[in-house]
């Protein structure tokens, strides 16, 4: 009788995962090995481990499983990036769900209520206007937007513009991935783009232009692969896809391309060709810039990336794959005191490992026709939770675990 034990999908997946990071190059018979030469009491089959693979989107010269429906165009497109390291976040990982909810985020081991399973930090930031003001003036971080009374040992500046930072760490990140192009003294018309997306009150273009700006200067280092690549596995669906939503966009429709024709021309004088002073010696690919800068679906595409995925002006390579309920098991807290730069993901109760994490998309004193038209809108899908079914109210457990004050 065979003393061999046959692992769980989570344990399986968890060191295919891990094998994968470490030695990436690994194909399908490697990676088979590799599991019988470390966990030599498994019983494992290399068909068991191609099919986890295919799933994660692992498999070397493999096309990455997506989501999405090809004829729904509606339907945002996902994938778990391959390259995104969760050593650091050994109480989660993250799975294929289906097609149309795309990836998600389970628990890797029990958790207890208010335990956090992970902090983190955006890849790609650009705060609400009022706090990017703040910083503009000199009244907060240019990167995290914390505000600063006044200059201190702590604090450190451009060099080049009025712009402050509350750590040596801030500046670095903030000069690595956009302000080197978003300095207006370095690019004037980098000032341009930004008045005008002020006056429309307009997030998401400067949050394009921040992650089109990561994109150049990390081409300088050798490392636009790598970026983009964690930026494609955000969930993505085209602008117009979600405003077609609207019941005004029959008559909104061509202002508001307008609008966006403006806002890419205006981004594309200030990036394309940025002045010498911006130092940037390495252009991107031809193939690429033409696409960013001179296509208007590939604009709308980025557009629609950072309004599905944005927490509070951030992109999250972890948190993204937080799917929503209406009960959900997770709040997203903000663990720095008057700075919403960095979340922590909090257990708003006991969570079995296995079990997928949910936060709520919503505010969760809404009724069900409000939440439901604006996930409809906003997210691209018609909620189906037990609460949505049932019209349940929020409970006194659900107002406690979320923290929500008395109205």
């Amino acid at each position: 009788m065979s003393d061999k034990v046959i692992p769980n999908e989570d344990e399986l997946v968890q060191l295919i995962q891990n094998i994968k990071l470490e030695q990436p190059e690994f194909g399908i018979k490697k990676v088979t090995q590799e599991i019988v030469e470390r966990e030599p009491q498994w019983q494992v089959s290399e068909k068991r481990v191609k099919k986890y693979m295919q799933l994660q989107g692992l498999t070397q010269g493999a096309t990455v499983v997506k989501s999405g429906v090809a004829e729904d165009p509606s339907v945002p497109v996902s994938f778990i990036d391959p390259k995104l390291d969760f050593k650091a976040f050994e109480k989660v990982v993250a799975r294929m769900v289906d097609p149309v909810t795309g990836k998600g985020l389970f628990a890797a081991e029990d958790v207890k209520k208010d335990d956090i399973l992970f902090t983190e930090s955006p890849f790609v930031y650009f705060p609400p206007w009022e706090a990017f003001n703040l910083a503009r003036g000199g009244n907060a971080c240019g990167l995290c937007c914390k505000p600063l009374l006044y200059p201190n040992s702590t604090t450190q500046h451009c060099g080049k513009c009025g712009v402050y930072y509350c750590s040596r760490q801030c500046r670095a990140t903030a000069w690595d991935t956009f302000h080197q192009l978003e300095c207006t003294n370095n690019n004037p018309k980098a000032g341009d783009f930004i008045n005008f997306c002020q006056a429309e009150n307009w997030q998401a273009p400067m949050a394009v232009a921040r992650i089109y700006a990561y994109y150049i200067l990390a081409n300088q280092r050798g490392e636009l692969e790598q970026v983009m690549g964690h930026i494609d596995a955000f969930a993505t669906v085209n602008q117009a896809e979600r405003q077609a939503k609207e019941t005004e966009w029959i008559f909104m429709e061509q202002p508001t391309r307008e609008l966006w024709t403006k806002a890419r021309n205006l981004l594309s004088a200030a990036y394309k060709d940025p002045p010498k002073r911006c130092k940037i010696t390495k252009p991107l690919p031809e193939a690429l810039a033409k696409k960013l800068f001179d296509d208007d679906e590939t604009f709308l595409n980025y557009l629609g990336k950072f309004n599905i995925n944005n927490q509070n002006g951030g992109m999250y390579l972890v948190h993204s794959h937080i799917n929503h309920n209406c009960y959900p098991n997770v709040s997203i807290d903000h663990p720095q005191r008057n700075c919403q730069y960095k979340v922590a993901v909090r257990a708003i109760r006991d969570i079995k490992k296995g079990e997928q994490l949910f936060e709520s998309y919503v505010n969760p004193r809404w009724n069900k026709e409000t939440r439901q038209t604006y996930l409809d809108k906003s997210y691209m899908f018609t909620c189906q939770c037990e609460r949505c079914q049932n019209d349940g109210p929020l409970t006194d457990e659900l107002r406690k675990g979320l923290r929500l004050r008395d109205e």
